[in-house]
């Protein structure tokens, strides 16, 4: 009885305790910093490249192996049946035609010896069941397509570190301008609670004027249509702040019921940026992971034509083997021990080698003038994008200007309305005015971001 108390206990105290703690590890507070590193290390895309990667140098010791000595044993049992092998010596029981009077005392001895030897003229032996142990060893001596192999394994591996390098970039890339469009969307959020909040409070005193006989009827229905408006776009950006979080949640990897809190305002990222600066950085080219990777591609591709080429050398193989008879017949002619050489030449092909050359010729052409594209691309994006980044550092200035103008306008708009100056048409104007500024705002501290962060992806500096 005592244990089902204790058990029913243990079953409560679980059924409050689990819930907390699973609510507890369901919400996230991040960083932006916080948000790459948790990123890098749950992505699912990510994991899949450092799976790439593990798998390639698995494959370089696979391609070094093959050079190195080969052991192999086997064991192999027989059964005969009790088969018997008949050999015939040449006898067949008659009487050979020979003229005994040309033969000497001597023939005649070594003809009769030769009679009872033969007998019949066959013998029979009885195959027993047999059984042997082998072991074999081999090593390949000389081969011009393995050591341009073992090359080819490393650079591949090469490659995919290259291609792990840049999914991190593209995952880093990825996050930061979630992170930013999250931000945006929030700020945008509150933007239009305040602007919803000083209509609404407009619209309150508007209602007293009118029953004061100060205000008209239009005056309350162009001030509660401009708050259904707001309103209405207010619901739109709420599905897009969660639509943020959502893309969020699937770049770091996270269940999707996980509650994200971001810890940092755009006005904190603002600050920790030198734009200045970072529009006056210089390109270089080495640095970038695209043509980092085609310049490993290229020089993959060569070696490509460097194996083909080897077709035509020899190869050189030796071995080694040791056969033990566990159960064996009288008639047993294999040899215990066995070694030799074996050299591959190769002779003629129809013109199949020289064909897979003059291909690979072609393909490391290929992929350097597709090397020199790239490169002529990435000057040219480095120009646009360093541009781009210029522009939206000044459009940022501009429309962080307009919207303290477009605030004053609104404030002395909304002053001489209370005292009856403006008229309600003009309120809603100065308040729309304001409301674009501020999204214009928004949007290009947006693109001002973005640019940023599209410059230092090209630059390899996220």
């Amino acid at each position: 009885m005592n244990k089902l108390k204790t058990m029913i206990f243990v079953m409560l105290i679980s059924a409050v305790v689990y819930p907390l703690a699973a609510q507890q590890q369901a919400t996230m507070s991040l960083s932006l910093k916080q948000a790459k590193e948790f990123a890098l290390e749950n992505n699912r895309v990510l994991k899949n490249a450092q799976y790439d990667v593990a798998i390639s140098k698995k494959q370089i010791w696979a391609n070094i192996a093959q050079g190195l000595p080969q052991a192999e044993g086997s064991i192999d049992y027989t059964d005969f049946f009790n088969y018997e092998v008949e050999l015939n010596f040449g006898g067949g029981g008659g009487t050979p035609d020979i003229d005994f009077t040309k033969l000497d005392a001597g023939d005649l001895e070594i003809l009769s010896l030769l009679n009872q030897m033969m007998g019949s003229g066959t013998s029979t032996i009885k195959m027993d069941n047999s059984s042997s142990a082998k072991f074999q060893v081999s090593q390949l001596v000389f081969s011009g397509q393995y050591l341009v192999g073992l090359k080819i394994a490393k650079i591949a591996h090469h490659l995919t570190e290259l291609a792990l390098e840049s999914t991190e970039a593209d995952i880093i890339e990825a996050v930061t301008s979630s992170y930013y469009i999250a931000l945006v969307t929030i700020e945008s959020s509150k933007t239009l609670d305040a602007s919803i909040e000083n209509l609404n409070k407009t619209l309150a005193q508007t209602k007293v004027m009118l029953a004061a006989g100060m205000a008209e009827q239009v005056d309350v229905d162009q001030l509660e249509l401009a708050v259904m408006m707001l309103q209405n776009t207010k619901s739109q950006m709420q599905r897009a702040v969660q639509m943020s979080y959502n893309l969020i949640r699937f770049q770091l990897g996270v269940d999707a019921n996980t509650e994200i809190v971001l810890t940092e305002t755009l006005d904190d990222i603002i600050g920790q940026i030198n734009f200045q600066a970072l529009a006056g950085d210089s390109f270089v080219l080495e640095n970038n992971p695209t043509y980092k990777m085609l310049l490993t591609q290229e020089e993959m591709t060569g070696k490509m034509m460097q194996l083909e080429k080897w077709n035509y050398a020899p190869t050189i193989v030796g071995f080694y083997s040791y056969n033990e008879k566990l159960i064996t017949t009288d008639f047993d002619m294999n040899p215990k021990h066995i070694a030799g050489v074996t050299m591959t030449i190769p002779i003629f092909s129809s013109g199949m080698r020289n064909a897979k050359v003059q291909q690979k010729k072609i393909e490391f052409e290929k992929s350097k003038n597709t090397r020199l594209m790239v490169q002529d691309q990435l000057l040219m994006q480095e120009k646009q994008y360093r541009f781009d980044l210029i522009n939206a550092i000044e459009q940022y200035e501009l429309q962080k200007r307009g919207i303290d103008v477009a605030k004053r306008i609104y404030d002395n708009t909304e002053v001489k309305y209370t005292h009856g100056v403006a008229s309600s048409l003009q309120l809603t104007q100065a308040s729309d005015n304001y409301l674009k500024a501020q999204n214009n705002y928004i949007s290009a501290l947006m693109n001002l971001l973005q640019a940023k962060n599209n410059f230092d992806k090209l630059l390899n500096n996220l």
